[in-house]
């Protein structure tokens, strides 16, 4: 009796041994929580954050600014760039109450950067979000290659853009100073996975801060009470 209650005792750790490192396994995609900005990039405000270079869909007097930091490997930013933020853009973005701004969270792999470069690079030709859906609705695995700089130039260029100039900027590293200052924004912010959003409104009063994959219906409850 002893020896079976030994062996289901060994069993049961093995089991918790498994669970615990499937856990710690997951990429940065994080469960949804709400986190508190740091006071170090206090006053969090559209003129603070929001550059020449910042890729912005919408009306820039929008009472409601929706910052996303974001990584193009991530899978839980694809789901939201592909499942929800089609639907803000519909009920919110189009009737000028919400624009969505872009920044580069590149956390999950060596090809993070370069893909955030990459749709800098888009962004130069006034191609930004078209690279951006190109990018969510290709998606391939996590680090599998799929997002490295050849394919990224051979995405731009299927896409019809000016690769002589596309690939002049990307092996440049022409945003790269960019893309890190944005990935230090968001640790000074206390992100702490991807995909991560700033809720901003015109006032400047109250920022909200989120992290995960949240449904439209909490963007949705976000925006109406803050309209209100």
């Amino acid at each position: 009796m002893k020896k079976s209650l030994i062996a289901v005792g060994i069993v049961s750790v093995i089991v918790a041994i498994i669970a615990v490192s499937a856990l710690s396994s997951d990429s940065a995609d994080t469960v949804m929580k709400n986190t508190t900005p740091d006071s170090s990039v206090s006053p969090l405000s559209f003129s603070n954050l929001i550059t020449s270079d910042t890729p912005l869909k919408g009306d820039p007097s929008a009472p409601i600014t929706l910052i996303e930091f974001g990584d193009f490997q991530c899978p839980n930013c694809g789901r939201f760039a592909r499942d929800t933020a089609p639907q803000i853009e519909e009920s919110y973005v189009e009737s000028g109450k919400v624009s969505i701004a872009f920044k580069h969270f590149p956390v999950v792999g060596l090809d993070s950067k370069p893909a955030a470069m990459a749709s800098q690079c888009a962004n130069d030709q006034g191609m930004f979000w078209e690279f951006h859906d190109e990018l969510y609705n290709n998606q391939g695995r996590e680090n599998s290659g799929w997002a490295n700089k050849n394919n990224l130039k051979q995405i731009a260029s299927n896409m019809g853009l000016d690769t002589q100039s596309f690939d002049s900027c990307l092996d440049s590293n022409k945003y790269q100073s960019l893309v890190e200052n944005d990935l230090s924004l968001a640790k000074q912010i206390k992100f702490t996975g991807t995909p991560s959003f700033l809720v901003l409104k015109s006032d400047g009063t109250k920022p909200m801060t989120l992290t995960g994959a949240y449904p439209y219906a909490t963007f949705q409850k976000i925006f109406d009470d803050s309209l209100s």
